[in-house]
């Protein structure tokens, strides 16, 4: 192994060196230099980026093993696709998270760091070629935003989501353990191309490699919060800091969908062999958290609660492009892919501008929709701003949000999955309802006792954030077909390595 070698793992190793150099910046650094933490892993997150792009399309490499002995980490465009949506997450997640910080009296050069080590675990788990590394890919990720949770240390509603989130955490990391061991028991390898082979042959004489497939995906539906696995999302969103809401929003939501479209393709995807056991199941996951997301959070007073509930209900229309790529349709990896990448700049923007409106003693009385009554007419870009997230979630042109659920839908259609395809257009009914209700708070002149009112903060960093994650949003809308053509060179890196 030579470093010409080693090049392709560039952008996970300046996450990783940058996360290193923030630990350190904050023990050696005062108070006064430690504004520049943010600034610092803005810098770390660009240079990865540039890294990951200057290097997309190559061939896949397989790091740390050979083609006859496959190796753990496989660095593809599939990974590169991914690499990119996570770092573009963590880097309008470090430009919204300053004045935050300063607010809560946590402005510390180790938060960044966290976000940066949670990150590395996304990368891993994305470039992850067989079960144990996806494991400590999520293992990773998951240590480093418990703590992120907890971040407010003098918050009840932090200490109750951080212990809330951790208990659950283990809890999954128990079903997916348990799946990995029965699925190496029953295939004698945990590479998923070794997997794929052991499924070939069919599920019906192989009860014990059926049930490690199934304690896998309830696993992973713990981390994507799909129904009924999704009991813990809206406490601990609601509990979390902000910035960090909207970081586990998408970052851990967009990595699990990856290892998860990975391990489908590549691990259970082989002639529909799977069949019987993956597509009834993930089928009723996409179901279920489609239905009851929608309708919990049509229900909801609270908008950091609401959009939780939303986040949940946007997972079960990402599973329906799952289900259609476990069925074989080829496209709907690349439209997955899509509609991860514009969700992330939707929700991030969205509670960017929570952020923004974040008051120094904020509770869940200053995130009512009424407490934000006026705000479009005192803050005229950040009504627009919100108004532009808002829609695009609910899935209107010409937004991000629209082509992909547009792209989903239609590889559903093609893959047969009629009913999947009625069910995420009545839910995306019902979710218009409850957006628009956020946009018309904001044009409410006046609210009777209205309570405590959120107030403006404002920084450059979130201003930056919000527009490039505005501009993102309109830009996937009006110019989708680059990006879809990149998902779909995504997904055939996925056959040949």
């Amino acid at each position: 192994m030579t470093m010409s070698m080693l090049a392709p793992l560039t952008p996970a190793a300046i996450v990783l060196f940058t996360a290193l150099l923030l630990l350190m910046f904050e023990v050696y650094s005062s108070g006064e230099d430690r504004r520049w933490s943010a600034m610092l892993s803005v810098v770390g997150c660009s240079l990865a980026l540039f890294a990951t792009f200057s290097r997309m399309n190559e061939p896949p490499m397989v790091m740390f093993g050979s083609p006859q002995r496959l190796g753990p980490i496989v660095v593809d465009t599939f990974a590169q696709y991914s690499w990119a949506l996570m770092i573009a997450g963590a880097l309008v997640t470090s430009l919204i998270s300053p004045a935050y910080l300063k607010n809560a009296g946590a402005a510390h050069a180790e938060y960044y760091a966290l976000v940066l080590l949670a990150l590395f675990g996304m990368m891993v788990m994305a470039a992850a070629n067989d079960l144990f590394t996806l494991f400590l890919g999520i293992e990773i990720m998951s240590i480093a935003v418990y703590v992120l949770t907890g971040l407010r240390r003098n918050d009840p509603r932090a200490a109750e989501a951080a212990l809330k989130y951790f208990l659950m955490g283990a809890f999954a990391t128990g079903f997916l353990l348990f799946g990995i061991a029965l699925v190496f028991g029953a295939t004698g390898s945990v590479a998923l191309k070794d997997v794929a082979m052991g499924t070939a042959g069919g599920m019906s004489a192989k009860p014990l490699l059926a049930l490690g497939i199934v304690l896998l995906l309830i696993g992973l539906a713990f981390k994507i919060a799909a129904v009924p696995f999704h009991l813990w999302a809206p406490d601990v969103y609601e509990g979390a800091p902000t910035p960090v809401t909207g970081f586990m929003a998408v970052g851990v939501k967009a990595a699990a969908f990856v290892g998860l479209l990975r391990l489908v393709v590549v691990g259970l995807g082989t002639e529909g062999a799977t069949g019987p056991v993956l597509v009834p199941m993930l089928s009723a996951l996409a179901y279920l958290t489609i239905i009851v997301g929608n309708i919990l959070a049509a229900m909801q007073r609270n908008v950091k609660r609401m959009l939780a509930y939303s986040s949940i209900s946007h997972a079960g229309y990402a599973m329906i492009g799952i289900v259609a790529a476990a069925r074989g349709e080829p496209s709907a990896g690349a439209a997955v892919l899509f509609y991860l990448l514009g969700y992330t700049f939707t929700t991030l923007g969205a509670f960017g501008v929570l952020t923004f409106l974040e008051r120094k003693d904020s509770g869940a009385e200053a995130e009512r929709f009424g407490a934000f009554a006026g705000v479009g007419f005192r803050h005229p870009a950040l009504g627009m701003a919100m108004s532009l997230f808002m829609v695009a979630l609910a899935g209107m042109p010409p937004t991000a949000g629209f082509f992909g659920k547009l792209y989903v839908f239609s590889a559903a259609l093609r893959a047969g999955d009629i009913g999947l395809v009625i069910a995420g257009v009545i839910g995306s009914i019902i979710s218009v309802y409850y957006y628009l209700r956020v946009i018309v708070a904001f044009y409410m002149r006046d609210v009777p006792d209205p309570g405590p009112l959120p107030t403006a903060t404002r920084s450059r960093g979130i201003t930056l954030g919000l527009a490039l994650a505005s501009i993102a949003v309109v830009y996937l809308g009006v110019f989708p077909g680059r990006w879809i053509d990149l998902g779909k060179l995504a997904m055939q890196s996925l056959k040949i390595g």
